[in-house]
Protein backbone atom coordinates (compact mmCIF):
# COMPACT_ATOMS: atom_id res chain seq x y z
CA UNK A 1 0.00 0.00 0.00
CA UNK A 2 2.68 2.37 1.04
CA UNK A 3 4.72 1.48 -2.29
CA UNK A 4 1.85 2.59 -4.44
CA UNK A 5 1.19 5.86 -2.86
CA UNK A 6 4.92 7.17 -2.25
CA UNK A 7 7.68 6.89 -4.59
CA UNK A 8 11.74 7.64 -4.73
CA UNK A 9 12.11 11.19 -5.16
CA UNK A 10 9.07 12.37 -4.28
CA UNK A 11 10.55 14.19 -0.83
CA UNK A 12 8.75 13.07 1.77
CA UNK A 13 10.88 11.89 5.02
CA UNK A 14 9.94 8.47 6.57
CA UNK A 15 10.92 7.46 9.94
CA UNK A 16 13.86 5.21 10.78
CA UNK A 17 12.96 1.85 10.36
CA UNK A 18 16.37 0.31 12.22
CA UNK A 19 19.68 0.92 13.10
CA UNK A 20 22.39 -1.57 12.68
CA UNK A 21 26.12 -1.93 13.39
CA UNK A 22 27.84 -4.14 10.57
CA UNK A 23 31.41 -4.94 10.90
CA UNK A 24 34.44 -7.29 9.23
CA UNK A 25 34.80 -10.08 11.05
CA UNK A 26 38.56 -11.09 11.09
CA UNK A 27 36.75 -14.85 10.70
CA UNK A 28 33.48 -14.96 9.21
CA UNK A 29 34.11 -11.60 7.11
CA UNK A 30 31.20 -9.09 6.57
CA UNK A 31 28.24 -9.16 9.06
CA UNK A 32 25.83 -7.64 11.41
CA UNK A 33 27.18 -7.30 14.97
CA UNK A 34 24.11 -5.90 16.42
CA UNK A 35 20.78 -4.47 15.13
CA UNK A 36 17.40 -2.98 16.39
CA UNK A 37 15.49 -3.89 16.01
CA UNK A 38 16.35 -7.64 15.70
CA UNK A 39 16.33 -9.54 12.45
CA UNK A 40 15.09 -6.37 10.80
CA UNK A 41 17.53 -6.91 8.33
CA UNK A 42 17.63 -10.52 7.69
CA UNK A 43 21.17 -12.26 6.62
CA UNK A 44 20.34 -12.85 2.81
CA UNK A 45 19.73 -9.07 2.39
CA UNK A 46 22.89 -7.64 3.76
CA UNK A 47 24.86 -10.62 2.49
CA UNK A 48 23.37 -9.37 -1.08
CA UNK A 49 24.50 -5.45 0.22
CA UNK A 50 27.76 -6.01 2.51
CA UNK A 51 30.15 -5.50 -0.35
CA UNK A 52 28.88 -2.01 -0.09
CA UNK A 53 28.62 -1.86 3.80
CA UNK A 54 32.33 -2.64 3.75
CA UNK A 55 33.09 -0.74 0.97
CA UNK A 56 36.96 -1.00 -0.45
CA UNK A 57 39.51 1.90 1.02
CA UNK A 58 38.70 4.14 -1.49
CA UNK A 59 34.76 4.89 0.03
CA UNK A 60 35.85 4.80 3.59
CA UNK A 61 34.96 8.01 5.50
CA UNK A 62 32.60 8.92 3.04
CA UNK A 63 28.61 9.14 3.53
CA UNK A 64 26.86 6.68 1.40
CA UNK A 65 23.16 5.59 0.52
CA UNK A 66 22.39 2.35 -0.91
CA UNK A 67 18.79 1.90 -2.11
CA UNK A 68 18.26 -1.74 -2.73
CA UNK A 69 16.02 -4.75 -1.73
CA UNK A 70 12.66 -2.45 -0.48
CA UNK A 71 15.24 -0.98 1.53
CA UNK A 72 17.20 2.69 1.42
CA UNK A 73 20.35 2.86 4.04
CA UNK A 74 22.43 5.01 5.25
CA UNK A 75 25.71 4.87 6.49
CA UNK A 76 29.16 5.94 7.23
CA UNK A 77 32.08 3.11 6.69
CA UNK A 78 35.14 3.80 9.23
CA UNK A 79 38.14 1.83 8.70
CA UNK A 80 40.49 1.93 11.79
CA UNK A 81 44.21 0.96 11.25
CA UNK A 82 46.05 -0.50 14.16
CA UNK A 83 48.39 -3.26 14.86
CA UNK A 84 46.09 -4.81 17.85
CA UNK A 85 43.38 -6.33 15.67
CA UNK A 86 44.21 -9.72 13.90
CA UNK A 87 44.53 -8.34 10.38
CA UNK A 88 45.57 -5.18 11.37
CA UNK A 89 42.86 -3.06 10.48
CA UNK A 90 38.78 -2.68 11.79
CA UNK A 91 36.17 -2.42 9.59
CA UNK A 92 32.77 -1.05 10.60
CA UNK A 93 29.67 1.52 9.89
CA UNK A 94 26.98 2.20 11.74
CA UNK A 95 23.72 2.61 9.59
CA UNK A 96 20.28 3.72 9.25
CA UNK A 97 17.77 2.04 7.87
CA UNK A 98 14.52 3.55 6.05
CA UNK A 99 11.71 3.11 3.37
CA UNK A 100 12.85 2.88 -0.06
CA UNK A 101 10.94 5.82 -0.87
CA UNK A 102 12.09 8.42 2.24
CA UNK A 103 14.54 11.13 1.93
CA UNK A 104 17.38 10.41 3.99
CA UNK A 105 19.83 13.30 3.74
CA UNK A 106 18.74 14.39 6.83
CA UNK A 107 20.08 12.30 8.39
CA UNK A 108 23.42 11.79 6.86
CA UNK A 109 25.11 14.32 9.14
CA UNK A 110 24.37 12.64 12.15
CA UNK A 111 25.02 9.25 10.84
CA UNK A 112 28.83 10.77 9.56
CA UNK A 113 29.00 12.46 13.98
CA UNK A 114 28.00 9.01 15.26
CA UNK A 115 30.32 7.22 12.69
CA UNK A 116 33.13 9.47 14.19
CA UNK A 117 32.41 9.39 17.81
CA UNK A 118 32.60 5.61 17.71
CA UNK A 119 35.80 5.71 16.46
CA UNK A 120 37.22 7.99 19.02
CA UNK A 121 35.22 5.21 21.79
CA UNK A 122 36.69 2.47 19.89
CA UNK A 123 40.19 4.09 19.96
CA UNK A 124 40.13 4.64 23.93
CA UNK A 125 38.05 1.75 24.98
CA UNK A 126 37.67 -0.60 21.99
CA UNK A 127 33.90 -0.22 22.26
CA UNK A 128 33.19 -1.03 19.16
CA UNK A 129 35.09 -4.47 18.77
CA UNK A 130 34.68 -5.77 22.06
CA UNK A 131 30.50 -6.29 21.48
CA UNK A 132 29.58 -4.14 24.52
CA UNK A 133 26.95 -5.02 26.22
CA UNK A 134 25.35 -0.96 26.26
CA UNK A 135 25.21 -1.07 22.32
CA UNK A 136 21.78 -2.95 21.70
CA UNK A 137 20.31 0.27 24.29
CA UNK A 138 22.20 2.03 22.98
CA UNK A 139 20.73 2.00 19.19
CA UNK A 140 17.13 1.36 20.78
CA UNK A 141 17.58 4.75 22.52
CA UNK A 142 18.81 6.19 18.88
CA UNK A 143 16.11 4.93 17.17
CA UNK A 144 13.30 6.20 19.33
CA UNK A 145 14.53 9.55 19.99
CA UNK A 146 15.44 10.23 16.71
CA UNK A 147 12.13 9.27 15.33
CA UNK A 148 9.58 11.07 18.48
CA UNK A 149 12.24 14.27 19.02
CA UNK A 150 14.07 14.50 15.76
CA UNK A 151 17.33 14.71 18.34
CA UNK A 152 19.08 12.77 21.13
CA UNK A 153 21.33 12.72 23.71
CA UNK A 154 23.99 9.53 23.77
CA UNK A 155 26.04 9.13 27.57
CA UNK A 156 28.31 6.11 27.71
CA UNK A 157 31.09 6.93 30.51
CA UNK A 158 32.03 10.45 30.91
CA UNK A 159 31.17 10.76 26.98
CA UNK A 160 28.38 12.98 26.10
CA UNK A 161 27.21 13.11 22.40
CA UNK A 162 24.64 15.19 20.69
CA UNK A 163 22.48 14.59 17.88
CA UNK A 164 19.78 16.73 16.26
CA UNK A 165 18.32 16.18 12.83
CA UNK A 166 18.18 19.25 11.14
CA UNK A 167 15.91 20.03 7.95
CA UNK A 168 17.57 19.87 4.50
CA UNK A 169 16.02 22.81 2.70
CA UNK A 170 16.03 23.86 -0.86
CA UNK A 171 18.33 27.01 -1.76
CA UNK A 172 16.15 29.92 -1.38
CA UNK A 173 15.49 31.94 -4.98
CA UNK A 174 18.34 34.66 -5.69
CA UNK A 175 17.62 37.97 -4.49
CA UNK A 176 16.93 40.84 -6.97
CA UNK A 177 17.44 44.76 -6.52
CA UNK A 178 13.64 45.18 -6.31
CA UNK A 179 12.88 42.72 -4.12
CA UNK A 180 11.69 43.98 -0.51
CA UNK A 181 12.57 42.10 2.54
CA UNK A 182 10.45 41.51 6.00
CA UNK A 183 11.11 40.29 9.59
CA UNK A 184 9.05 37.60 9.52
CA UNK A 185 8.57 37.92 13.43
CA UNK A 186 7.23 41.28 13.33
CA UNK A 187 4.39 40.30 11.41
CA UNK A 188 3.66 37.09 13.32
CA UNK A 189 3.86 34.69 10.20
CA UNK A 190 4.88 31.19 10.97
CA UNK A 191 8.47 30.43 9.15
CA UNK A 192 7.56 29.22 5.73
CA UNK A 193 7.45 25.17 5.55
CA UNK A 194 7.10 25.18 9.53
CA UNK A 195 5.95 22.04 10.93
CA UNK A 196 2.88 21.79 13.69
CA UNK A 197 4.24 21.45 17.81
CA UNK A 198 5.53 18.44 18.65
CA UNK A 199 5.42 16.95 21.44
CA UNK A 200 8.32 18.60 24.08
CA UNK A 201 7.87 21.84 21.94
CA UNK A 202 9.09 25.23 22.96
CA UNK A 203 11.95 23.92 25.18
CA UNK A 204 14.53 27.07 25.63
CA UNK A 205 17.54 27.48 23.85
CA UNK A 206 21.03 28.51 25.00
CA UNK A 207 21.16 32.43 25.26
CA UNK A 208 24.51 32.02 23.62
CA UNK A 209 23.46 30.03 20.59
CA UNK A 210 23.96 31.54 17.83
CA UNK A 211 21.03 33.61 15.63
CA UNK A 212 21.33 30.63 13.17
CA UNK A 213 20.90 27.92 15.28
CA UNK A 214 18.22 29.42 17.14
CA UNK A 215 16.18 29.81 13.99
CA UNK A 216 16.71 25.66 13.04
CA UNK A 217 16.39 24.83 17.12
CA UNK A 218 12.76 26.47 16.88
CA UNK A 219 12.13 25.85 13.62
CA UNK A 220 12.03 22.13 14.18
CA UNK A 221 10.30 22.39 17.76
CA UNK A 222 7.90 25.12 17.34
CA UNK A 223 5.72 27.25 15.11
CA UNK A 224 6.74 30.45 16.65
CA UNK A 225 8.18 33.49 14.31
CA UNK A 226 12.48 34.05 14.99
CA UNK A 227 12.35 37.05 17.19
CA UNK A 228 15.00 38.62 16.08
CA UNK A 229 17.55 40.53 18.18
CA UNK A 230 19.71 43.18 16.51
CA UNK A 231 22.10 42.97 19.28
CA UNK A 232 22.43 38.99 18.77
CA UNK A 233 25.62 37.23 17.68
CA UNK A 234 25.09 38.60 14.03
CA UNK A 235 27.85 38.68 11.96
CA UNK A 236 29.24 42.63 11.06
CA UNK A 237 26.78 42.87 7.51
CA UNK A 238 23.45 41.16 9.14
CA UNK A 239 24.00 43.62 12.21
CA UNK A 240 24.38 46.36 9.60
CA UNK A 241 21.22 46.13 7.04
CA UNK A 242 19.11 44.45 9.83
CA UNK A 243 17.79 48.06 11.18
CA UNK A 244 16.80 48.57 7.19
CA UNK A 245 14.92 45.68 6.94
CA UNK A 246 11.89 47.66 7.51
CA UNK A 247 9.29 45.58 4.88
CA UNK A 248 9.19 49.53 2.56
CA UNK A 249 12.87 49.20 1.75
CA UNK A 250 13.67 47.25 -1.22
CA UNK A 251 17.81 45.89 -1.25
CA UNK A 252 18.93 48.81 -3.60
CA UNK A 253 17.97 51.02 -1.30
CA UNK A 254 19.51 49.10 1.52
CA UNK A 255 22.73 48.87 0.27
CA UNK A 256 22.76 52.68 -0.26
CA UNK A 257 21.56 54.06 2.78
CA UNK A 258 24.02 51.44 4.46
CA UNK A 259 26.79 52.14 2.25
CA UNK A 260 27.16 48.17 1.80
CA UNK A 261 28.36 46.77 -1.67
CA UNK A 262 25.12 45.44 -3.03
CA UNK A 263 26.05 41.71 -3.71
CA UNK A 264 26.51 41.29 0.01
CA UNK A 265 23.51 42.75 0.97
CA UNK A 266 21.70 40.10 -1.40
CA UNK A 267 24.36 37.12 -0.28
CA UNK A 268 23.06 38.28 3.40
CA UNK A 269 19.20 38.61 2.84
CA UNK A 270 19.34 34.85 1.37
CA UNK A 271 20.58 33.44 4.28
CA UNK A 272 18.26 34.92 6.15
CA UNK A 273 15.44 33.63 3.92
CA UNK A 274 16.87 30.39 3.86
CA UNK A 275 16.53 30.34 7.75
CA UNK A 276 13.04 31.62 8.00
CA UNK A 277 13.92 35.06 9.49
CA UNK A 278 12.97 37.12 6.39
CA UNK A 279 10.65 36.69 3.34
CA UNK A 280 10.52 38.97 0.16
CA UNK A 281 7.67 40.75 -1.06
CA UNK A 282 7.56 43.33 -4.11
CA UNK A 283 7.65 47.06 -3.63
CA UNK A 284 4.42 48.27 -1.76
CA UNK A 285 3.47 51.53 -3.74
CA UNK A 286 -0.04 53.11 -4.05
CA UNK A 287 -0.24 52.82 -8.18
CA UNK A 288 0.17 49.06 -7.63
CA UNK A 289 -2.84 46.41 -8.65
CA UNK A 290 -4.01 43.64 -6.20
CA UNK A 291 -6.09 40.80 -6.29
CA UNK A 292 -7.79 38.49 -3.57
CA UNK A 293 -6.78 35.36 -3.29
CA UNK A 294 -8.71 32.22 -2.33
CA UNK A 295 -6.98 32.42 1.37
CA UNK A 296 -8.93 35.89 2.07
CA UNK A 297 -11.93 33.59 3.61
CA UNK A 298 -9.66 32.49 6.16
CA UNK A 299 -10.37 36.27 7.53
CA UNK A 300 -13.75 35.61 7.23
CA UNK A 301 -13.80 32.46 10.30
CA UNK A 302 -9.87 32.63 11.78
CA UNK A 303 -10.49 34.80 14.94
CA UNK A 304 -6.74 34.41 15.76
CA UNK A 305 -6.00 35.55 12.33
CA UNK A 306 -8.52 38.80 13.00
CA UNK A 307 -6.86 39.36 16.04
CA UNK A 308 -3.22 39.13 14.70
CA UNK A 309 -4.51 41.71 11.45
CA UNK A 310 -6.31 44.40 13.19
CA UNK A 311 -3.47 44.16 15.89
CA UNK A 312 -0.72 44.87 13.72
CA UNK A 313 -2.42 47.37 11.65
CA UNK A 314 -3.34 49.69 14.22
CA UNK A 315 0.22 49.18 15.76
CA UNK A 316 1.77 52.63 16.97
CA UNK A 317 -1.70 54.20 16.07
CA UNK A 318 -3.15 56.96 18.06
CA UNK A 319 -6.22 57.12 16.98
CA UNK A 320 -9.22 56.39 19.67
CA UNK A 321 -11.63 54.58 17.19
CA UNK A 322 -10.33 51.19 15.93
CA UNK A 323 -11.16 49.72 12.64
CA UNK A 324 -13.50 46.76 12.53
CA UNK A 325 -12.81 43.51 10.70
CA UNK A 326 -15.48 44.34 8.32
CA UNK A 327 -13.48 47.81 7.38
CA UNK A 328 -10.32 45.35 6.40
CA UNK A 329 -12.48 42.85 4.68
CA UNK A 330 -14.31 45.72 2.90
CA UNK A 331 -11.03 47.14 1.39
CA UNK A 332 -9.20 43.85 1.04
CA UNK A 333 -12.02 42.63 -1.33
CA UNK A 334 -12.19 45.71 -3.34
CA UNK A 335 -8.58 45.43 -4.63
CA UNK A 336 -8.63 43.48 -8.18
CA UNK A 337 -7.45 44.05 -11.20
CA UNK A 338 -7.94 47.38 -12.92
CA UNK A 339 -8.18 48.58 -10.26
CA UNK A 340 -4.91 50.69 -8.18
CA UNK A 341 -4.43 50.72 -4.48
CA UNK A 342 -4.87 54.74 -4.50
CA UNK A 343 -7.94 54.05 -5.89
CA UNK A 344 -9.42 51.61 -3.51
CA UNK A 345 -7.79 54.29 -0.50
CA UNK A 346 -9.75 57.45 -2.07
CA UNK A 347 -12.91 55.00 -2.23
CA UNK A 348 -12.37 53.88 1.20
CA UNK A 349 -11.21 56.69 3.17
CA UNK A 350 -14.91 58.47 2.25
CA UNK A 351 -16.74 56.15 4.33
CA UNK A 352 -14.22 54.64 6.61
CA UNK A 353 -15.28 55.21 10.46
CA UNK A 354 -11.85 54.23 11.49
CA UNK A 355 -8.37 55.25 9.73
CA UNK A 356 -5.46 52.42 9.23
CA UNK A 357 -2.86 52.20 8.07
CA UNK A 358 -2.91 50.82 4.42
CA UNK A 359 0.62 50.18 3.78
CA UNK A 360 0.97 47.67 7.11
CA UNK A 361 -2.68 45.86 5.82
CA UNK A 362 -1.23 45.46 2.37
CA UNK A 363 1.89 44.07 4.13
CA UNK A 364 -0.06 42.01 6.24
CA UNK A 365 -2.41 40.86 4.04
CA UNK A 366 0.69 40.02 1.27
CA UNK A 367 2.75 37.74 4.09
CA UNK A 368 -0.29 35.64 4.63
CA UNK A 369 -1.06 35.06 0.99
CA UNK A 370 -4.53 36.85 1.55
CA UNK A 371 -3.53 39.25 -1.45
CA UNK A 372 -1.22 39.01 -4.48
CA UNK A 373 0.66 41.93 -6.12
CA UNK A 374 0.07 42.09 -9.54
CA UNK A 375 3.34 43.23 -11.75
CA UNK A 376 4.00 45.06 -14.77
CA UNK A 377 6.09 43.30 -17.86
CA UNK A 378 6.74 45.85 -20.30
CA UNK A 379 7.16 43.82 -24.12
CA UNK A 380 8.35 46.06 -26.89
CA UNK A 381 6.54 44.75 -29.70
CA UNK A 382 8.89 45.85 -32.93
CA UNK A 383 13.05 44.57 -32.08
CA UNK A 384 14.78 47.94 -30.44
CA UNK A 385 17.59 49.42 -31.72
CA UNK A 386 20.96 48.35 -30.19
CA UNK A 387 22.27 50.85 -27.25
CA UNK A 388 24.99 50.54 -25.60
CA UNK A 389 24.03 51.51 -22.09
CA UNK A 390 21.16 53.88 -20.09
CA UNK A 391 22.03 57.34 -21.33
CA UNK A 392 20.01 60.34 -20.94
CA UNK A 393 16.74 61.87 -23.38
CA UNK A 394 16.31 59.32 -26.11
CA UNK A 395 19.43 57.59 -25.47
CA UNK A 396 17.78 56.44 -22.14
CA UNK A 397 14.61 55.29 -23.88
CA UNK A 398 16.26 53.27 -25.95
CA UNK A 399 18.54 52.09 -23.33
CA UNK A 400 15.64 50.90 -21.24
CA UNK A 401 13.55 49.83 -24.16
CA UNK A 402 15.92 46.64 -24.36
CA UNK A 403 14.62 45.49 -20.87
CA UNK A 404 11.11 45.39 -22.26
CA UNK A 405 11.34 41.70 -22.93
CA UNK A 406 8.38 40.49 -20.80
CA UNK A 407 10.79 39.16 -18.49
CA UNK A 408 11.58 42.44 -16.42
CA UNK A 409 8.72 43.76 -13.92
CA UNK A 410 8.71 47.45 -14.02
CA UNK A 411 10.31 47.76 -10.65
CA UNK A 412 12.71 45.39 -11.61
CA UNK A 413 13.58 47.65 -14.28
CA UNK A 414 13.70 50.56 -12.64
CA UNK A 415 16.28 49.44 -10.25
CA UNK A 416 18.60 48.32 -13.84
CA UNK A 417 17.91 51.87 -15.24
CA UNK A 418 18.14 53.96 -11.92
CA UNK A 419 15.02 55.48 -12.79
CA UNK A 420 11.59 56.53 -11.20
CA UNK A 421 8.22 54.91 -11.73
CA UNK A 422 6.87 58.32 -13.26
CA UNK A 423 9.78 58.06 -15.89
CA UNK A 424 9.53 54.42 -17.16
CA UNK A 425 5.57 55.73 -16.77
CA UNK A 426 6.02 58.18 -19.64
CA UNK A 427 8.18 56.18 -21.84
CA UNK A 428 5.76 53.14 -21.79
CA UNK A 429 3.57 55.95 -22.15
CA UNK A 430 4.97 57.97 -25.31
CA UNK A 431 5.76 54.51 -27.15
CA UNK A 432 2.75 53.09 -28.91
CA UNK A 433 4.93 50.00 -29.70
CA UNK A 434 5.10 48.57 -25.90
CA UNK A 435 2.88 46.57 -24.41
CA UNK A 436 2.14 45.87 -20.81
CA UNK A 437 1.51 42.41 -19.73
CA UNK A 438 -0.19 42.15 -15.67
CA UNK A 439 0.54 38.94 -14.03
Amino acid sequence: MMETRYYEGCGREGPIRCIFLGEFHPVAGPKIACQFPEDYISKEVFDSISAFIIPKPQIQRCTMTINALGHKIVGYPIRIDSSRYERNAYLFNLCFVCDSWSKTVQYEPVVKKLGEHLTIMEEETRFVSSGATRLPTLLAHLLHDLNTHRKSTLVEGDTVMHLKVVEVRADPAPVHDHDVPVLVASVGTPRPGAPGRRPGAGRAVPARASPARRAQEQHLDSDVPVDVDINDDWDLTTRQILPHITGYNHVSKIAADTNVEKTLVKSCIQNLVYYGVVTLIPVIKFTNMYRATPNLSRLFSDKELQKSCLAFITKGSESKEKPTISDVLEMLCALQQGTTLRAVCERHAAGARAAFDVRRLVLYAQLHGLIKCLKRFPVYIRTPCRSAGFGRGEALGMGIRRLFTGRHCADEICCLARIDLPTLDQIIEDDPNVAVIWR
